[in-house]
């Protein structure tokens, strides 16, 4: 059996891994989940290194979105994570930014209705979520993810990600072909900084919209039979 660690995204928290977490714990895995402050890069990757602490056993860690850099930094010289999964996520080099690099790519729908506050934060009403994260989600699942986002602080993505864990630990970048939230020419720029790329015909939230596929490749990274397989 394997441990996971789920990281979540900006303006989300541990229970966008709902499905995910109660999928692998039915098949005898171990996971753990985190709730991110969301305050800046360097407090949320503290974060899931106190998480990384408190296992048993290395890792197989998931970052989804802007926790592609969280986990980026957190897993940046520790020996204890066995395989990094980039779920639709910012896989940088240690000095790139994801807003100056974003900034090469045609806007998201993301960038065109994320609000910004005058405290730094960026924040996203539940109408536009919908359109950003949730596009070919479940519209009863989409509007009720919607509702639970949250306020960020937008240091989070205009800080360096600071460590490249991914030229020495197995890495796998799952790449969603209809994001609205990180433009998918960007995340082909990124992926192949990974081991290996898979690819998904589904939005920014594959955990709620492919949840099958998506446990498919959790799965396939720790080593064991996908459902279905036979096994």
């Amino acid at each position: 059996m394997a441990t996971y660690l789920l990281v979540h995204g900006i303006a989300h928290g541990a229970w966008c891994w709902e499905h995910v977490h109660a999928d692998l714990a039915a098949r005898g895995h171990a996971v753990a989940v985190v709730d991110l402050p969301l305050t800046s890069l360097a407090d949320d990757a503290a974060t899931v290194a106190r998480a990384l602490d408190a296992l048993d056993e290395p890792a197989v860690l998931v970052g989804h979105s802007y926790g592609g850099a969280v986990i980026s930094r957190a897993a940046t010289g520790r020996d204890d994570v066995r395989h990094l999964v980039y779920v639709a996520a910012i896989l940088l080099d240690g000095d790139d930014t994801f807003l100056e690099r974003s900034a090469a790519y045609p806007p998201t729908a993301l960038a065109e209705r994320a609000a910004f506050t005058d405290d730094g934060r960026v924040t996203v009403d539940p109408e536009a979520a919908i359109a950003c994260f949730y596009n070919t989600c479940e519209p009863r699942e989409a509007r009720a993810a919607a509702a639970r986002l949250r306020p960020s602080a937008v240091e989070c993505v205009a800080t360096p990600a600071g460590g490249e864990p991914w030229r020495t630990v197995p890495a796998t970048y799952v790449l969603c072909e209809q994001d609205r939230a990180v433009h998918p020419d960007l995340q082909r720029w990124m992926a192949p900084r990974a081991s290996r790329t898979v690819v998904l015909d589904v939005d920014h939230s594959p955990f709620y919209s492919a949840r099958d596929a998506l446990l498919e490749i959790l799965l396939q990274v720790a080593g064991e039979d996908a459902p279905g397989s036979g096994a």
